[in-house]
């Protein structure tokens, strides 16, 4: 199970679940998230740094803005 937080369009900060076992549809998921991400969790652990390598990975044309935007801030 993996954890989303991401804005939501109010501003305030949310949590989406991602009921998957597979990081690489959890990838696929965010490569199309079309709200600004902020963080990944798998169970409890932070996977930040670990999703925007994998998104980053992927070709720019098949990345949703925010999905862009999160893969390539340097923080």
């Amino acid at each position: 199970m993996y954890t989303i937080q991401y804005e939501g369009v109010d501003g305030q900060s949310r949590m989406q679940e991602f009921d998957s076992k597979s990081r690489l549809q959890l990838t696929s998921h965010l490569a199309r998230f079309e709200r600004p991400i902020l963080a990944v969790y798998e169970q409890t652990t932070p996977i930040t740094k670990a999703m925007r390598t994998e998104l980053c990975s992927l070709p720019p044309g098949r990345l949703s803005r925010a999905a862009r935007e999160f893969a390539t801030f340097q923080g």
